[in-house]
């Protein structure tokens, strides 16, 4: 799989003569929800900035868009009855996120593509308040089916995404010992690739859902809602929702 990636990234990136590419910046407000099953259950709610940086490659009727992510959040959790707030803390990477489409369907004004994405994807979280020190992580490396609908009339255009994980690796932290606990490199760069389970969807569950919105198909603004869930279900189990609202630059 790897040497296909290499591939890709060649063409994107070395052989531009043979494609047409565009570049974009996203800036992106999310609405974090957290349960991790190893916080007993605790639902944690907060926000989350992110940058995505975007390649975008046309090659006759294909398209390619290679888009890392770096973002980070904070989120609480109070208490009922009381004034104790406790808060985490969110990392998320993605350095590898990349989808092909082609079309299947276009006439009148609405078409429709569909494809695949590839996505290497890393969250990190941190709850001082409850647990002493360490690091929590999840990590997917999986493959998902992709379909777009877009619909343009006068200068106006709407995108609706759907993308669902189908195949692929997963790793989350099952514990650590509160009694001795020491911070390493590895507890953020191999742990998080140890024990990677690989499955479907008794496994694990990635979906996003994404409307653009763009008001001028002249300009290089866009407006989306997306919609991400994330859920592993071996062992100690993980939900993660984001609703997100980004705005993206395209050029």
């Amino acid at each position: 799989m790897m040497k296909y990636l290499s591939i890709i990234f060649w063409l994107i990136l070395i052989n531009p003569i043979y494609g047409q590419i565009t570049h974009s910046h996203s800036i992106v407000l999310g609405f974090l929800q957290l349960k991790d099953q190893n916080n007993l259950g605790m639902v944690f709610n907060g926000l989350q900035l992110e940058y995505r940086y975007g390649l975008h490659w046309v090659i006759n009727d294909h398209e390619i868009l290679y888009q890392p992510k770096l973002g980070a959040g904070i989120a609480i959790k109070k208490e009922p009855g009381t004034d104790e707030i406790m808060k985490a803390l969110k990392l998320h990477v993605a350095p590898v996120n990349v989808t092909w489409t082609m079309p299947f369907y276009e006439r009148g004004g609405h078409s429709i593509r569909g494809g695949a994405n590839f996505i290497m994807d890393y969250n990190y979280h941190k709850y001082d308040d409850l647990h002493d020190g360490p690091v929590f992580w999840n990590t997917e490396i999986g493959l998902s089916p992709v379909i777009k609908y877009g619909y343009q009339w006068n200068e106006k255009h709407i995108n609706i995404g759907l993308q669902n994980s189908l195949v692929g690796f997963t790793s989350h932290r099952q514990g650590y010992d509160a009694y001795y606990w020491l911070s390493t490199w590895k507890d953020d760069i191999v742990d998080p690739h140890k024990n990677l389970k690989f499955g479907s969807f008794n496994n694990y569950n990635h979906t996003t859902v994404s409307l653009e919105f763009v008001s001028n198909i002249f300009k290089i603004h866009s407006f989306t809602y997306e919609f991400d869930y994330l859920g592993l279900f071996q062992g100690t189990q993980l939900h993660q929702i984001n609703h997100n609202l980004y705005w993206r630059m395209s050029l």
